[in-house]
């Protein structure tokens, strides 16, 4: 059974759009940025960049979120990865239809839930064909590589990482990569019969740790998102003048599937005070004046105020993890309370613009 199909009725909020689906409500199994959440390879970073999540929001489908928490270790359940043998997030999942992948899930979306633009164009078209061709451009960027390269080495940074230090420190991040990638060895023991998802999934961890503690891998990537910008102002500059002087996006006047990664793409750098490198408004005015615009955008800025949802759990895991079950539940509670007292200085400064 499908999202498209049946009559179980559905209102969005996005446009105030009517549609029907099989199921009302469908689940995507999803899991935010945190650096002491580890990443299981490169592709569950991905996900973190949310992209699916802004898709949701902008088709305007409702839909449940199952969030699994990798510091404890849930992508690799047994449960789990019988869904997904990679072991990746996010995945959605319609009645017994199963989909992985950010990428995968957008393109599933867009086809089963005709509310909202259509964010992936009919392939055939010279339109399609040029967000196809940008959305794998954008893709094959290595935020995941930058963002964990960036924690390492926070002097790279511009303006500064906006992540309190309390989820920055470098040595609980090496402390839980680590620890990850020997459970993932372990877990190859202990379940036979998912034995080879799993040496799969610890040899790209280990890799992805090896390249993110590496420096000049880091620059290498860091050097690399500075050309692809460049192309991709280029690409804004080609569409302004091609739009007739309306609204315009990446590839013309339609919000489309390479907006959207372009537009969690942006809110990334923002995040780790890169945006005076990349949407400098002297060096880049269009991707400058793209991040603005895309704040407006209601989608987005639903997925701006589920980060800051998201960002306050994080912190609360977070502060009780940090508070030595034998000292007393009192000291967590305070930290709870600071963070609650604090909260809006707190996750402002994460999602600081």
């Amino acid at each position: 059974m499908s999202l498209r199909a049946g009559r179980a009725e559905s209102k969005s909020d996005i446009g105030g759009a009517t549609f029907c689906t099989r199921h009302a409500i469908i689940k995507l199994f999803i899991v935010w940025l945190s650096p002491l959440l580890t990443p299981g390879q490169a592709k569950l970073v991905e996900s973190i960049k949310k992209t699916a999540v802004l898709a949701l929001f902008e088709k305007g489908c409702p839909f449940n979120r199952k969030i699994i928490n990798i510091h404890n270790g849930e992508q690799r359940t047994p449960e789990y990865m019988k869904m997904n043998p990679q072991g990746l997030v996010p995945l959605l999942k319609d009645g017994e239809k199963i989909v992985v992948e950010s990428e995968k899930i957008i393109d599933y979306v867009d086809d089963q839930v005709k509310s909202g633009p259509t964010l992936v164009p009919d392939p055939s078209t010279s339109v399609g064909k040029e967000v196809k061709r940008l959305r794998e451009f954008i893709d094959a960027i290595r935020i995941e590589i930058v963002t964990y390269g960036l924690l390492f080495n926070p002097e790279l940074s511009i303006s500064g990482i906006k992540i309190p230090k309390m989820l920055s420190n470098v040595k609980l991040i090496n402390e839980k990569m680590q620890k990850n990638i020997a459970s993932l060895e372990e877990a190859a023991q202990e379940y036979p019969d998912l034995r080879d998802s799993y040496i799969a999934k610890y040899q790209k961890t280990k890799k992805f740790y090896e390249d993110t503690v590496n420096k000049e891998n880091v620059i290498e990537h860091l050097e690399d998102t500075d050309h692809r910008c460049e192309y991709l102002e280029e690409c804004l500059r080609r569409s302004k003048e091609s739009s007739g002087g309306k609204e315009y996006w990446l590839t013309g006047t339609q919000f489309n599937a390479a907006d959207i990664l372009l537009a969690v793409f942006m809110d990334r750098i923002v995040l780790l005070g890169l945006e005076d490198r990349y949407f400098c408004k002297t060096k880049r005015p269009l991707l400058y004046d793209y991040l603005q615009r895309i704040g407006q955008r209601k989608s987005v800025q639903m997925l701006r105020a589920d980060v800051k949802t998201a960002f306050t759990m994080i912190m609360w895991n977070a502060a009780k993890a940090a508070v030595p079950y034998v000292v007393g539940i009192g000291l967590a509670i305070g930290a709870g309370v600071w963070l609650m007292k604090n909260k809006s200085r707190v996750i402002n400064a994460f999602v600081e613009k």
